[in-house]
């Protein structure tokens, strides 16, 4: 079984927010989150006469904003976005059959708890973002376990699955990558991720790779942090790579998003340095260092 709200071959979207996503668009957003399919979606754009010529605002502003609803050079412009297929009619109607015995599945397994096995790909810090008109916070949250596949119950589930662990739970139990567990958890979904949460009885059943992040590690990435604009694949793969809940507080009103942040506060993924400084970790057995240095530039995009 794999996670079809994360699929991203289904739909696209020109809505100007998708274009750091190549207006690839999971199916849990269009069907779930913004239910605009088939019909679509609006939004008004603000507009000034004398900005769009590109001449000065005489009230000095050099956007357009909340301040401008007075002005008579402001005036608004409706955008409707309608959501494309990426597949035929025919493939969209096996699509969903397939989508409602997923749903049956969720609707039968979330909120219980349930046996899960499987074997680690990464460990992260689990970060959220607050940001406030005058100032943010970055807080830390725990742990995010990921497996790329993983048993829950008595199905193979293969795709990604995230296993949330307190600072304190992994403090006792540290995992690191490759590591293979058996545990009881309880699954949700949200924002169309699969996450277990409330783990019980972890039992590592062989060990893999040494643990990389302590609470050390964890206060010097959180001050080095920097944040990147788009989201490169390689660097959301990179264990250094993580990506944060952001919440905005402004006027009383709140609206989330994700972003990602490089923990060895690189500031552009260009002038990454993490491939070379993992170049002797290389998990093919005849590997040579210059051979895995070369297949991890070719995964950060270098």
């Amino acid at each position: 079984m794999k996670n079809l709200y994360k699929r991203l071959d289904v739909f696209s979207c020109f809505h100007e927010s998708h274009r750091g996503f190549k207006n690839k668009i999971s199916v849990y957003h269009i069907l779930k989150e913004k239910a605009c399919y088939p019909n679509g979606c609006f939004y008004f754009r603000w507009r000034c006469k004398q900005l769009s010529r590109q001449k000065k605002c005489y009230r000095g502003f050099s956007q357009v904003g909340r301040k401008c609803f007075s002005c008579k050079d402001f005036y608004e412009e409706k955008i409707h976005n309608y959501p494309e297929l990426q597949i035929s009619e025919a493939e969209y109607r096996d699509f969903l059959r397939e989508l409602d015995r997923f749903e049956d599945w969720i609707r039968e397994t979330e909120y219980h708890e349930i046996e899960i096995a499987g074997v680690v790909d990464a460990v992260k810090p689990h970060f959220k973002k607050k940001i406030f008109p005058k100032a943010n916070y970055l807080s830390f949250r725990g742990y995010i376990v990921i497996f790329k596949e993983i048993f829950l119950d008595r199905v193979h589930f293969k795709d990604y699955v995230y296993l949330r662990l307190s600072g304190n739970y992994f403090n006792n139990q540290p995992l690191g990558r490759l590591d293979k567990i058996e545990a009881r958890a309880r699954l949700k979904v949200e924002q169309g991720r699969l996450v277990l949460y409330r783990p019980k009885a972890i039992q590592i059943v062989s060990r893999g790779e040494k643990p990389l992040w302590d609470e050390q590690a964890i206060l010097l990435a959180r001050e080095s942090a920097t944040e990147f604009s788009s989201q490169p694949e390689g660097c959301v793969q990179c264990p250094f790579g993580a990506l944060v809940d952001v919440e905005y507080l402004k006027d009383h009103h709140s609206h989330s998003s994700r972003q990602l942040l490089c923990l060895k506060g690189v500031k552009d993924y260009k002038d990454c340095y993490v491939p070379a400084e993992y170049c002797g970790l290389d998990r093919e057995a005849n590997a040579t260092p210059d051979a895995a240095c070369e297949s991890n530039r070719k995964i950060y995009h270098l």
